[in-house]
């Protein structure tokens, strides 16, 4: 591939006009192929960057007998989800004429506007270096080619701030702004710059005049501050402090399961759930409290939601999180902001939990029964019942010899407690039974 360096590809030039023509069509062309993601120079970059990777812009052209330098500077956007990956803002001047990158992008001698599709389906990240051998410069579109162009300048914002949800009604004044031909973007902001995952936001827009656009906030799901940028053919509109509009966060609410979401799960955990709601940012917790009757169990229950993914300030996906008690739990959301409150429409169903004994205590008492005994397990719920089975050789006896447990008190989830029966001399499981089944012969209680 050429350098830019090579000024073979100018020696046929005749004029200033030819020499940054040339100059431009070997910048789009080297960038094409080498788009500097190493060292990311021009992502963003206002002013913009050297094009190249040596951080020089001088190219030799040579006009008759007249050498001429022509400087060619890049901005780059990548959009990492979009099919065009890169979008790129080549200002070109004599460099005699323009001799920095800031004057050259204010009133560029020439204008290109070139977008590149690096993505191929599977490839859903940034290229490394090595993948762009392979993925860089898929395909190429020169959105435009401007000379003398009127690059748009944002003087103000008539709102500066307003809710994530989007929707504020923002008027754009500044100068150059072309009808029918004129874009506006939220780019989020840190610091006085873009932000390194370079969030870039469009915004529906109407065109008034040449000095002002009307625009309409879009919803965001991370950071609260972004740059409004105007984009004509001549160019985007540089960044500056004049042009930030401020997200301010509002306490997220859950309206209930979005489309097509499962509501209901085992109780090993593991169901993806989406969540509807408003005000979901990044960073979100997602929680599963039980409730009961329409109100949270008293002691609380709550359990934390998995792998939670914001898709939009409206939307969210989480994986269930398992259970030992309870079958149904109220979902909530949980932002810096605040945390929504128990809706009947956001509650999750888990499929019956059949009882386990674990142990008790204690292990024995007299046949005429009465000895307290506490049962320690999970899957307890309130109206479980305690049976006393008599066993032999860890077999329950045929035919079945039981004896109900009086004064059946369930404290919670996972402890019971009761009075022994009473039943003859012997070994007997200790059973507990619920609406969804009863715990396995394994714990064992001595009659004597």
């Amino acid at each position: 591939m050429n350098d830019l360096n090579n000024v073979a590809h100018f020696t046929s030039a005749r004029s200033v006009q030819n020499a940054v023509d040339n100059a431009a069509n070997l910048a789009i062309q080297n960038i094409r192929y080498t788009p500097l993601i190493s060292t990311a120079q021009t992502l963003n970059a206002s002013p913009p960057s050297a094009c190249w990777g040596t951080g020089t812009s001088a190219l030799a052209s040579q006009e008759g007998s007249t050498s001429v330098n022509v400087d060619i500077w890049c901005s780059t956007v990548w959009n990492p989800s979009s099919a065009n990956t890169r979008v790129v803002t080549f200002s070109a001047c004599p460099a005699s004429q323009s001799p920095t990158a800031s004057s050259c992008a204010a009133a560029p001698f020439l204008q290109v506007v070139a977008t590149y599709d690096d993505y191929p389906s599977g490839v859903i990240s940034a290229p490394t270096t090595a993948q762009c051998v392979v993925y860089c410069g898929t395909g190429m579109t020169v959105n435009s080619w401007e000379w003398s162009p009127v690059v748009p300048t944002v003087t103000g914002l008539s709102a500066t701030s307003g809710p994530i949800t989007g929707g504020t009604s923002v008027t754009i004044t500044g100068t150059g702004f072309v009808s029918g031909a004129t874009s506006v973007n939220f780019v989020e902001e840190s610091g006085g710059s873009p932000t390194g995952d370079n969030v870039v936001l469009s915004a529906s827009s109407v065109w008034n005049s040449s000095t002002s656009i009307t625009a309409t906030a879009p919803a965001v799901i991370t950071g609260t501050k972004y740059f409004v940028t105007v984009t004509t053919p001549g160019g985007t509109s540089a960044y500056g402090s004049n042009d930030v509009f401020t997200y301010s966060l509002v306490a997220p609410t859950v309206t209930g399961f979005g489309s097509g979401s499962l509501t209901s799960g085992s109780t090993a955990g593991g169901t993806s759930v989406t969540v509807a709601g408003t005000g979901f940012v990044t960073g979100a917790i997602v929680k599963f409290t039980e409730e009961s009757g329409g109100a949270a169990v008293s002691p609380s229950v709550v359990l934390a939601g998995t792998s939670v993914s914001v898709a939009s300030d409206t939307s969210l996906t989480v994986v269930s999180p398992a259970v030992t008690a309870g079958t149904t739990y109220f979902i909530t959301v949980t932002t810096p902001q605040g945390t929504s409150a128990y809706v009947n429409s956001a509650i999750f169903t888990y499929s019956g939990l059949v009882p386990v004994v674990a142990f008790v205590s204690p292990t024995s008492g007299s046949t005429a029964g009465g000895t307290s005994v506490t049962i320690t397990g999970t899957g307890f719920v309130t109206g479980a019942t305690v049976t006393f089975v008599q066993e032999s050789g860890g077999t329950a006896v045929s035919p079945t010899v039981s004896f109900p447990a009086t004064n059946v008190n369930v404290i919670g989830s996972t402890s019971i407690s009761a009075s022994s029966p009473a039943a003859t001399a012997g070994t007997y499981f200790v059973t507990v039974t619920t609406p969804t089944g009863t715990s396995s012969n394994s714990v064992v209680f001595t009659v004597s």
